[in-house]
């Protein structure tokens, strides 16, 4: 099975110390399913996901990142079967800022 997905997020950080932030991230998409399976028909799906952890800057324009994640995957009742998958997930990261 293969998800294809695009999805939209919006960060939010709150800094805790000097270079320490918490971090959580929010995003919705839309995505295709390749192979019907038992919970998900094949086709079009919605996904959404939430995640929560700590970013670290370790540089003027780099960060590391740790945090969790929980997800779900489903077709908002468009097709048949329509249970969906719930995704949770261990997250690490880093980022380079272009600015």
């Amino acid at each position: 099975m293969h998800l294809y997905a695009f999805e939209l997020g919006f960060l939010v950080k709150k800094k805790v110390f000097k270079k320490l932030d918490f971090q959580l991230t929010i995003g919705l998409g839309i995505g295709t399913i390749n192979t019907r399976t038992e919970r998900l028909a094949k086709g079009f799906t919605f996904i959404e996901n939430g995640s929560l952890g700590f970013s670290y800057k370790t540089s003027t324009k780099t960060f590391l990142y740790v945090g969790s994640n929980i997800g779900h995957v489903s077709n908002f009742d468009t097709q048949l079967p329509n249970n969906g998958y719930n995704i949770v997930g261990f997250e690490i990261g880093f980022a380079y800022s272009l600015q």
